[in-house]
């Protein structure tokens, strides 16, 4: 991951991050990192599945900190496999590119092709079968069990 750090410009004002913990645990433990339109494409060029995590603003907090807290496990199970980017301050400009049309929302992308849009809060076992149909199973199995 890189380690740049991405302060905005004076006149951009604050980053539209969602003030939620799981979001702040996730960057601070490096799972993971800010992109905006300046560097998404250089984020998305690497090798593997790519998740943009589309927050929303403050009035999702909620919403975006569940989906946080589902994205935070699928990436303890597909850590090496997966890199994960919350899209910052350019989020409005890019929903349109990835197909985001409701927040928060999860992009999954390959190659700079989008596999899947994931789009507001959803069942657990939605984002454990949306993981598995591009990266197969877990190879330490999930870290939450689904009931059958």
């Amino acid at each position: 991951m890189s380690q740049n750090q991405h302060t905005p410009p004076e006149s951009s004002g604050p980053a539209a991050t969602p003030n939620s913990v799981a979001i702040s645990d996730m960057l601070q433990q490096g799972l993971l990192q800010e992109v905006n339109a300046g560097d998404i494409d250089s984020f998305l060029a690497g090798q593997g599945l790519h998740v943009l995590f589309f927050a929303g603003s403050n009035s999702r907090r909620n919403d975006a900190h569940d989906v946080a807290v589902a994205l935070r496990e699928v990436l303890k199970d597909y850590r090496d496999e997966v890199a994960a980017a919350l899209v910052t301050r350019d989020e409005a400009e890019l929903q349109p590119r990835f197909r985001v049309s409701v927040l928060p929302s999860l992009v999954l992308v390959v190659g700079g092709e989008i596999l899947e849009v994931l789009p507001r809060v959803r069942d657990w076992g939605d984002y454990i079968q949306a993981f598995q149909r591009y990266l197969g199973a877990p190879q330490r199995g999930p870290s939450v069990e689904l009931s059958s």
